[in-house]
């Protein structure tokens, strides 16, 4: 039986269980509750694009509607257009397989854009406090990069990673057309990486988690043979996050990342400190060399009204977080001594349950950004 709305007035009307009509129409009402699509459109500022403007939106929805503790799989996505006239294309799928027995994490990034290359090393990259001149070259990149990993048992993941992209350079400043990684690796790069992930994830809520922690480690190898690029090299990561509740909907996240990467390295795969989801607010790409390592601390806060809402909630869909963090890049752990620092304040907005719009300014030595992205930052 169901309910339907006739002139105003509720009417009761009772079908047998096996009628295909009404089978057909709560399938349909399932899917529309389950499926939510939030659209946006908003300017941001970042060093290396300058102001952009980006449209775009969240999606999210369960594999299994009726499956209460599956979490919600979300696809933000957006395109965007800057002053510089850079062209960016961002799409970041989250997706939980049924009964969470696997989850797939995605990332594919696509720029053609004004950017700059510092060259490899803390010391290069503090050589001048703005890009210039020295700096400035044109890049297109695209990467595909995630982790699909199955649950062997609860909240003891395993699986494999893979990381393709390519990086196509031209217009080079006079230093980087000398530069040695740029002369050795050349200016169009392509790597194909594939590997194993090894993960424990006890967060209540892996996208805006309150409780729990997570530790992520992944063991990847480039083969310049699959690729047809003469580039065989490895990369180790290790993702350490820590989430204490401190109040109703107040959370300290704590997260502590490193890379290593060994081998024939090339210039535009190099790790990296400086992006919009660890060091907010130094240009991304200036900060890069084998080794890189950072830490963060960041306490988030969302809002509780005074006075109760319509759903009968005290619960705001605004709040606010802020951040301290430090970074290094080196050649190993051995010879890390310079450290760079960095700090922020955000607001945040639930836009779907536990998803946030997270709006972030970031700053950094002789560096500011702004950001506008979906998700939290970790």
């Amino acid at each position: 039986m169901f309910f339907c709305q006739v002139n105003g007035q509720k009417k009761l009307k009772v079908a047998q269980s096996n009628s295909p009509e009404v089978h057909d129409t709560m399938s349909v009402d399932k899917r529309k509750r389950n499926f939510m699509l939030t659209p946006y459109a908003a300017p941001s500022y970042s060093p290396e694009l300058g102001v952009l403007f980006t449209a775009g939106g969240l999606m999210s929805f369960k594999i299994q509607p009726n499956n209460q503790f599956l979490e919600r799989s979300s696809i933000p996505f957006s395109v965007g257009y800057s002053t510089n006239g850079s062209a960016t294309i961002t799409v970041l799928p989250y997706i939980y397989g049924r009964d969470n027995k696997y989850k797939i994490q995605t990332q594919f990034y696509y720029k053609n854009m004004p950017d700059n290359y510092w060259g490899v090393g803390y010391d290069n990259a503090i050589r001048t406090s703005s890009p210039d001149s020295t700096t400035s070259y044109h890049r297109e990149w695209w990467s595909l990069a995630g982790q699909m990993v199955f649950k062997v048992k609860s909240g003891f993941n395993l699986g494999f990673v893979y990381d393709i992209n390519a990086t196509t350079a031209s217009s080079l400043n006079s230093t980087m057309e000398q530069d040695p990684s740029v002369l050795k690796f050349g200016t169009h790069v392509r790597n194909l990486g594939l590997g194993i992930a090894i993960e424990l994830d006890y967060r209540d809520n892996a996208q805006n988690p309150y409780s729990g922690y997570l530790l992520n480690m992944g063991l990847l190898n480039y083969n310049g043979m699959i690729a047809s690029n003469p580039n065989n090299f490895n990369k180790v990561t290790l993702d350490a996050r820590k989430y204490f509740p401190v109040g109703d909907r107040k959370t300290v996240a704590l997260q502590f990342s490193t890379e290593h990467t060994g081998g024939d390295v090339p210039w535009s795969e190099m790790p990296q400190v400086g992006t919009p989801t660890d060091l907010r607010g130094y240009q991304w790409g200036r900060f890069r060399d084998k080794t890189a390592t950072f830490g963060i601390a960041e306490y988030r806060h969302m809002i509780t009204r005074k006075r109760i809402n319509k759903k009968g909630s005290y619960d705001s869909r605004f709040g606010f977080a802020t951040w301290v963090g430090v970074g290094c890049v080196s050649d190993n752990y051995a010879t890390m001594y310079n450290w760079i620092p960095n700090g922020g304040i955000g607001l945040r907005v639930e836009i779907q349950p536990r998803m946030n719009l997270r709006i972030d300014y970031g700053i950094g030595k002789d560096s500011n950004a702004f950001y506008i992205i979906f998700s939290e930052a970790f």
